[in-house]
């Protein structure tokens, strides 16, 4: 009999130390899995909506705070300069049908009104801007883009969800970030419009020209990709614009 204990009370060691084992695993996939759900909570992004702004035409324009910056949430429309000065621009397919759904496109010199490029944050290039607003720098758009979880995933934070006015499939877009950035195509300097319903481009305030090259840094989102890319357009292409609040 002393044996038989012996074995039984051998064998209930053994249960217990297996039940103690795949209750540690459990307790640490939870824990782990309480990790990562916090984690996920602490980069939800803050956005609010801001106070409406007028550019010297009278063209209201909706704007949304997105972490500390102030941006506009539709592209820029305009005709005049703050100053009341014209400012060269162009409609897609020179159709301004075009215009209230995707604003108009401007080249490089007229977006800038005469200022040279900047990187700095703030730009301190008011140029196509209305009073109180700027032109945005790379960095100013790099950390917008960062704070929407960087250049694979803010493309789709930022772009109107759906196939209304994006082509189909419009990847990834959820426009959580309420930027709404439309597909307003643009005008090459070889006098050719392109990519309506496929691409947005947005003007920034950075040179990126080398020699032989010139060339200004943009902002592009695709129809096909959630990226936002940072590249270099001609100055000569017309492009849409956002403007940031000083």
């Amino acid at each position: 009999m002393g044996l038989i204990c012996w074995i039984k009370l051998k064998m209930k060691m053994k249960y217990l130390s297996i039940v103690f084992a795949v209750s540690i695993a459990v307790i640490s996939s939870i824990t782990t899995v309480s990790c990562n759900k916090n984690k996920t909570e602490t980069n939800l992004i803050d956005v609010t909506e801001d106070a409406p702004v007028n550019d010297y035409d009278g063209n209201t324009y909706k704007t949304i705070k997105i972490g500390d910056q102030v941006w506009m949430a539709e592209n820029l429309r305009s005709t005049h300069y703050s100053d009341g000065s014209p400012i060269t621009f162009v409609s897609y397919d020179n159709d301004n049908a075009n215009v209230s759904v995707y604003g108009r496109l401007y080249t490089w010199s007229s977006s800038m009104m005469g200022a040279t490029g900047s990187n700095s944050t703030p730009s301190n290039v008011q140029g196509i801007a209305p009073d109180g607003w700027h032109l945005p720098s790379k960095a100013e758009w790099q950390k917008l883009i960062n704070y929407l979880g960087g250049e694979n995933v803010a493309g789709g934070k930022m772009k109107e969800p759906g196939i209304a006015h994006w082509t189909n499939p419009n990847e990834g877009a959820t426009n959580e970030s309420i930027f709404t950035a439309l597909p307003g195509g643009m005008f090459a300097f070889w006098q050719e419009f392109q990519w309506k319903g496929d691409y947005c481009t947005f003007a920034t305030t950075s040179d990126a020209s080398t020699p032989g090259h010139p060339a200004v840094v943009t902002v592009r989102l695709q129809y096909d990709n959630t990226q936002a890319i940072i590249g270099d357009f001609h100055p000569d292409d017309a492009v849409s614009v956002r403007c940031l609040k000083d």
